[in-house]
């Protein structure tokens, strides 16, 4: 992109360099993708639906690659009317690009995540799952309000202290004062509180990335809320200790430091492939101002350590995962057509990758040419990626299987349900029977008999969008020599049950043939005793 953010269009495979782990590769794989083109591609695309055409190979002239999004509404960590305002300027975006091969999801979270609307192409289906959105209340007000008591507290000491109270001193929480131990406190709950709660944010979010990791093409997430802090409560120690005359205040906030679990956020999306585009609801920010909301004119120092507290992982989430991070303004349009642009727009660069049959990661880095005319070109990418094994893109295809349809089932694999029994006073065993032909797997001779081994992968996700472990099981199936002819056209069943919990789940098993590599999916649907 050039200063703007606008694409730069014209670059041809030459003026690109790129290093994989420190070490430069040739480019082999190269296109432009624009909005006009993949529109143009979609239209002969759909008129040539009725012409039976020779099958095209798996390339970049097979047409431009499926998008999927996600619109993510932390209402957990929203002002509603931040929110609501975000929204109606959001409908505009979902309007106009909404098309193929682009698909849509929501998601809500509070407390949970709740997926509205499923992935689809229709805009007016997405559109309506956003108004409902409109009726939650929003999680963060209570938390700001908590914060500003504890400012105006400080600020109210403050002044009291220069009037020369004789109930306060300066003393710091070691210092025997009750004022200041008692909001030192107030301070430290409330970053203890933060801290909990930023974790459970991050872990839903955490959990819808994974849900989208065996999904084909572009991926992204467009998060939307008022910001997470980095360091919860970073800016009442900073108040305390400007309060208390008293710095080593501050190692106490560094203890509070969650950086690591957005590194570890970051690396989770880009090794699903998934992009980060952040939105911070809270708009345009003007530091320093006086307000009735607290006793004196905050400080502006203070203000500004506040809110890049909440912005900067936001930053850093949409840097690291080659996103995009929308903040510090109350008109989100323009910075949605970058995310249009990232969508639609971008250069498709592939290199050989000599594969180690293991899940690594690697470093990825992409240059320039030198050359002046390209000086303010900025170039934004995925900086790491994962290889993975088959068995890791096997599993992630069974989860992206509980949130979208795939169907590819050489084996014949079948599932049926039976009838759940109780196992606790809230948990049930579901009974499920899995069965295929044995012709479809590979049996080699083991002695007198005849032996193949297959893996099952099973995860289970309820209407609400609650996900279990990914469980994994190998079975043996022996067959006599003298029954092999026989065998060939008999079916081959296992049994196994599935400790749930009350709700309507959707179960996705993956079968696997280790010697072929072979791989069939199959999903059900079915309620384990739904609570009314």
């Amino acid at each position: 992109t050039d200063k703007k953010g606008n694409a730069i269009t014209t670059l041809t495979k030459d003026d690109f360099e790129l290093y994989h782990d420190g070490e430069r590769r040739e480019i082999t794989n190269f296109r432009l993708y624009t909005n006009e083109s993949i529109r143009q591609q979609i239209a002969e695309q759909n008129q040539s639906d009725d012409i039976t055409t020779p099958a095209q190979s798996n390339d970049a002239s097979a047409g431009p690659i499926p998008i999927h999004m996600v619109i993510y509404i932390d209402n957990e960590n929203l002002n509603p009317l931040d929110r609501n305002r975000v929204l109606r300027q959001t409908r505009d975006f979902v309007r106009t690009n909404l098309h193929p091969p682009a698909q849509m999801m929501v998601v809500a979270y509070q407390r949970s995540f709740q997926v509205l609307q499923e992935f689809t192409s229709d805009p007016s289906q997405v559109l309506k799952a956003l108004r409902v959105v409109r009726t939650y209340t929003g999680g963060r007000t209570e938390r700001d309000s908590s914060r500003r008591d504890s400012v105006d507290r400080i600020q109210r000491l403050q002044s009291a202290n220069r009037a020369g109270s004789s109930r306060s001193s300066m003393s710091g929480p070691s210092g025997g004062n009750a004022d200041w131990n008692e909001i030192y406190n107030l301070i430290d709950n409330y970053a203890k509180e933060s801290v909990n709660n930023l974790q459970f944010t991050l872990d839903s979010l955490r959990q819808i990335i994974t849900s989208l990791t065996g999904l084909p093409g572009k991926k992204g997430v467009i998060y939307v809320s008022n910001g997470l802090p980095m360091i919860p409560g970073m800016e009442l120690f900073y108040e305390a200790s400007k309060g208390m005359n008293d710095s080593t205040i501050l190692t106490r906030m560094f203890e509070f430091d969650q950086s690591r679990i957005y590194k570890q956020l970051a690396a989770t999306a880009n090794a699903q492939d998934v992009s980060l585009y952040t939105i911070d609801a809270a708009g345009l920010s003007l530091e320093g101002m006086g307000s009735a909301q607290y006793a004196t004119a905050a400080d502006p120092m203070m203000s500004s350590i506040g809110r890049n507290n909440y912005t900067d992982s936001l930053r850093y989430l949409a840097d690291e995962t080659g996103g995009i991070a929308i903040y510090n303004t109350n008109d989100i349009g323009p910075r949605l057509e970058l995310v249009t642009q990232d969508m639609f727009t971008y250069y498709s660069i592939g290199y050989p990758l000599q594969a180690s049959g293991q899940d690594k990661g690697h470093r990825i880095k992409i240059k320039l040419r030198d050359d002046p005319e390209f000086s303010d070109y900025e170039l934004r990418y995925r900086p790491r990626f994962v290889e993975k094994s088959l068995e890791t893109r096997i599993q992630d295809r069974v989860v992206s299987s509980l949130v979208f349809e795939i169907d590819e089932n050489p084996m014949g694999l079948e599932i049926t349900a039976g009838t759940p029994t109780a196992a606790t006073s809230d948990r049930w065993l579901l009974p499920a029977h899995l069965s295929f032909p044995i012709k479809n797997v590979a049996l080699l001779p083991e002695g007198n008999d005849f032996v193949a081994r297959v893996v099952l992968f099973i995860a289970a996700r309820d209407t609400g969008g609650k996900r279990s472990d990914l469980v994994r099981q190998e079975h043996e199936i022996r067959v006599p020599e003298d029954l092999y002819e026989e065998a060939q056209n008999k079916n081959f069943g296992i049994d196994t049950q599935l400790l749930m919990e009350s709700g309507r789940y959707k179960i996705s098993i993956a079968l696997l043939d280790p010697l072929t590599r072979q791989v069939s999916y199959q999903t059900i649907s079915t309620p384990v005793h739904p609570k009314k």
